[in-house]
Formats: C-alpha cells, structure tokens, sequence
C-alpha cells in the first residue's frame, strides 16, 4: 500500500460518493452513532495510519491464497482526501506507488479502478471494532465502487476482516 507520505503521488482527485460519504459520517455522528475524531496527529497522518491498519488487517485476516486473489483497489479517506493504492502480492501488499490517479469515468464499469469510500471518522470506528463492516455500508459510511464481480470480492474481504463490532483490536494497533 502507498500513501501521500510514503511516497508523493501528485494528483488532488475526488471521488463522486466522497459528499454523500461525509453527509452520512455527520449523520450519523449527530444520531450518535459514530463518535466524533479530535484529530490529534492531522487528519492527513491520521488517515495514513488508519490505511496502514487497514493493511495490516486485511493481509493477516485472509488466507495467502485468498489474499493473491484480490483484485487491486485504492482508498479514499474523504476528510483529508488521502488516497492509498493497495496491490496484493505473495508478501503482502506491494510497498510500490503507482504513480498515476485512480481511472473514475470510463463508461465501461469494468475499466475503472475499484475504490473504497470511507471518512476517516467511520475507518477509526470500524478499525476499533465499535461498528462492523456490514453496518458501516449499510449506513453508507462506506463505499465500495467497483463492478460487480471486483466489489464482490472486495465486500467479502472487509466482512472477513471486520465481521462484527468487539472483534480483537489485535490486528487494528
């Protein structure tokens, strides 16, 4: 996985969902659902981590063999607009940039990137365990923008990583 810090990708791109993601994050903080993140590093480090905690659960939440068979995806954290690139190989994912900003408009749904929407306020939560991942796309805290068969296997691998709240913060520190 690559982020802004690790190495500069020099693009500013939003995604479509990255508005209907932050209305649902204020949402549900003013229902009380999601508690509200003082930022106490900057939301830019603040979303690195979560992406790097992100990777780490992932990578340690699937079998080698399910792990390879990912498909490639970025991540959005919509606060701080910090992006990350996650590319499956046989140790992990690959440290490497690339270097050029997520494809988001062809018409042809299967030559887009996938990526996942999430605010950086909700990832916090679901890494802490305090909501699952199910809960998270239900409410529309996340995101998965992919076709078919990519948000398919992407949506089984986050229900795997983060099936229900109070799960072990083991992975996630």
């Amino acid at each position: 996985m690559c982020t802004i810090c690790d190495l500069k990708i020099e693009f500013s791109i939003d995604h479509p969902m990255s508005l209907p993601i932050a209305v649902a994050t204020r949402r549900a903080i003013d229902a009380g659902v999601l508690a509200a993140q003082a930022g106490k590093l900057g939301l830019r480090l603040e979303a690195i981590n979560s992406l790097k905690a992100v990777q780490l659960r992932v990578e340690q939440s699937l079998t080698p063999e399910d792990f390879l068979t990912l498909p490639d995806f970025f991540m959005l954290a919509v606060e701080s607009r910090t992006w990350g690139f996650f590319h499956p190989t046989p140790d992990g994912f690959d440290p490497n940039c690339r270097p050029n900003p997520p494809l988001l408009s062809a018409e042809d749904p299967s030559e887009r990137d996938s990526v996942v929407v999430t605010s950086e306020t909700a990832l916090r939560q679901l890494l802490a365990g305090k909501i699952s991942f199910a809960a998270a796309e239900e409410q529309a805290l996340i995101v998965i923008d992919a076709d078919a068969s990519r948000r398919k296997k992407l949506r089984s691998t986050w229900n795997i990583a983060y099936p229900k709240t109070g799960f072990s913060g083991f992975f996630c520190t």
